[in-house]
C-alpha cells in the first residue's frame, strides 16, 4: 500500500495577482517549504491571519493560514491575529533573519536580526498582537526564513 503525501498549497487570491509583495512572499513561502522540507511541521501547524503593510510603497496584503494551506490576499481581509508596518525594506529583513539551527529561533548574534531589532526599538518596524499569538510568530518565523 502505498502512502499518500500531502503538499501544502500556497496561493495568491483573486486580485493579489497585482500585488508584487504578495507574489514574492507567497513565492518566499513555496521556495522555503521545497528547500526545507523540515520546516513543513511548522506549516502545517500554523492557523490565523497575518496582514502587513509596507507603508513606504503603500501595500498591504494578509496571509491567511489554514493548517497547510496559504491563500495570500491583497490588502486586509478579515481580522489580523497579527498585523506588521514598516519600510518594505525592514519588512524583507524579516525573511532574512539568522536562525539558531537547533531550535529554529531567531539568532540575536546575526547582523539582520541587529539591524531588524534597532527597526523595531526605532519604531520604524512594529507588530501588533505578536505577544498574544507567540506561537502562530514563532511558526510563522521558522516557515518564512530563509535561513
Amino acid at each position: 500500500m502505498t502512502k499518500s503525501i500531502y503538499f501544502p498549497l500556497v496561493e495568491l487570491a483573486p486580485g493579489a495577482e497585482n500585488n508584487g509583495l504578495a507574489e514574492m512572499i507567497a513565492g518566499l513561502i513555496r521556495q522555503n517549504l521545497e528547500d526545507s522540507p523540515e520546516k513543513m511541521s511548522d506549516f502545517f501547524k500554523l492557523s490565523g491571519r497575518v496582514s502587513i503593510v509596507a507603508e513606504d510603497v503603500e501595500v498591504v496584503l494578509t496571509m491567511e493560514f489554514n493548517r497547510g494551506q496559504l491563500m495570500v490576499h491583497n490588502g486586509i481581509v478579515g481580522i489580523p491575529d497579527v498585523t506588521v508596518r514598516g519600510s518594505s525594506e525592514d519588512i524583507i529583513n524579516l525573511s532574512l533573519i539568522e536562525v539558531i539551527p537547533s531550535l529554529g529561533l531567531p539568532d540575536p548574534r546575526g547582523e539582520i536580526f541587529r539591524k531588524v531589532w534597532a527597526a523595531t526599538r526605532e519604531r520604524r518596524i512594529q507588530v501588533h498582537g505578536a505577544l498574544s499569538n507567540l506561537l502562530l510568530m514563532t511558526r510563522l518565523s521558522k516557515v518564512m526564513s530563509v535561513n
